[in-house]
């Protein structure tokens, strides 16, 4: 029988200065992210078991707590298990706490599972210098159940670019199996459910791929290190923004910036998941698809014409950049960097652009190349206020786009195409949040008619 009680509410946060590496200086996690104070918000779990209640209290008395990001040139040392929260807003305010004694039936413990939360959030088991920084509860593919040992934890939440202004959590408390967290034989048992709220500044992400590897042995594939924030699978998209309104040959353009990670200090590394000395990493841009007539391109700083260009359709491209400043010396660092560099298009439209990351060094076995090629990676590139596409299912019309933060977009519908239609306003506004983003009108059965998506800046 294990026998749960309340921890002491005694909890400071401080933050400590570790080393300095150029204008970079090393801290420990604070608690409230950023800020150097916060204050604790429990969530108090407690059993009646003659009445077989368990209740979830959250103390929700200070209001929500903020994911911050660090103050500028404050960084988490790459050595340490934190600084998987570099580049993230964090806080690690709320805590699991026993809010009194009580007694758990021999076999089962207290387990917490996600059910639902805002996108990207992510949760980490420990905070501060003694946490241990396991994802959990459904962070880098962990289990969304959690075994809580009873002790007042504080997790840490993060995430990078959050893309609205708050934040949730929903969470189901129960107990299961200790070793299995299953239910059998214990259903009879209460539960509880669990609500957790975050404010955050939304910010556009600052478009950076990250390139390295698996690891640093021969044959160890390269990797698209932030992939996941970026990817189709992610229906995160690059928004490109018309450059001249007036121009015959109107373009839509972003800012884009390549840097495969340092393995030395001499260039600011060593950087995790970074390649191995004396790789020489080249992106080829193999495919894209986009409207028909399309052309996409690559230019470089301070350059008035493009590197190459790509036309809609291609599937086997085979244009490529070098990253690696050392080209491939023997033991050479694989870092390199081409920033800022800008992708264009000369269409309106929504595209995958798919890439693949390849190590041409000699360095490897046999005088190959140390490392196998990257998986083909796709990107969404949204190019003007389009409609990517309209379904219907039953009397549901659901259009398909690409939103950017800062615009409201609403969805417009008329009958007829006639001499002067009207476009009253059917749907909407959804805010954009650089993702692909649906929005759903209701219509008749047998109601036919067109639709065309309006954007606002607020």
């Amino acid at each position: 029988m294990k026998r749960f009680q309340s921890a002491a509410a005694g909890f400071w946060a401080a933050w400590l200065a570790a080393s300095a590496a150029g204008a970079q200086t090393f801290v420990t996690p604070k608690l409230g992210g950023g800020q150097v104070t916060a204050d604790m918000a429990h969530i108090d779990i407690y059993y009646d078991a003659d009445a077989n209640q368990l209740d979830a209290h959250v103390d929700d008395s200070n209001g929500a707590p903020e994911l911050r990001v660090l103050e500028a040139d404050y960084t988490f040392d790459p050595q340490t298990k934190y600084a998987v929260l570099n580049g993230k807003a964090y806080n690690s305010q709320y805590g699991w706490n026993v809010g009194g004694f009580f007694t758990i039936p021999p076999g089962a413990a207290i387990w917490i599972e996600r059910v639902d939360s805002s996108p990207r959030l992510e949760t980490y088991e420990g905070w501060g210098q003694a946490g241990s920084y396991l994802p959990i509860l459904g962070t880098a593919g962990s289990s969304r159940a959690w075994k809580w040992s009873g002790v007042m934890v504080h997790n840490t939440y993060a995430i990078r670019h959050p893309s609205t202004a708050r934040l949730f959590a929903d969470y189901h408390v129960f107990f299961g199996d200790e070793t299995t967290a299953a239910r059998d034989g214990f259903g009879h048992l209460d539960d509880a459910f669990v609500h957790l709220e975050w404010t955050a500044v939304p910010v556009a992400p600052s478009i950076t791929f990250e390139f390295g590897a698996r690891n640093e042995t021969n044959g160890a594939p390269l990797l698209f290190l932030n992939a996941e924030q970026f990817v189709t699978n992610s229906e995160w998209v690059v928004n490109l923004l018309p450059t001249n309104a007036a121009a015959a040959d109107r373009l839509f353009a972003q800012g884009l910036s390549l840097l495969a990670a340092p393995a030395t200090p001499a260039n600011g590394g060593p950087a995790p998941q970074h390649a191995a000395l004396g790789a020489c990493i080249e992106c080829q841009f193999v495919s894209l698809a986009g409207p028909g007539g399309a052309t996409l391109g690559f230019w470089e700083a301070g350059r008035d014409q493009p590197r190459f260009q790509m036309p809609a359709g291609e599937a086997a491209g085979t244009n490529c950049l070098r990253l690696s400043e050392s080209g491939g010396t023997p033991g050479g660092d694989p870092y390199g960097s081409l920033s800022p560099c800008r992708l264009t298009v000369n269409q309106a439209g929504l595209y995958c652009l798919g890439f693949q990351l390849r190590d041409t060094s000699t360095n490897g076995l046999n005088g190959g190349p140390i490392h196998a090629p990257s998986p083909v990676y796709g990107v969404y590139l949204q190019a003007g206020i389009t409609l990517a596409s309209i379904t219907r299912q039953g009397s549901t019309t659901t259009a398909l786009f690409g939103g950017e933060p800062g615009h409201a977009y609403y969805l417009e519908h008329a009958p007829t195409l006639g001499r002067s239609p009207q476009w009253p306003t059917v749907a909407g506004p959804v805010l954009g949040t650089n993702r692909l983003q649906r929005i759903e009108h209701s219509i008749a059965k047998g109601e036919v008619g067109f639709y065309r998506l309006r954007a606002e800046a607020p």
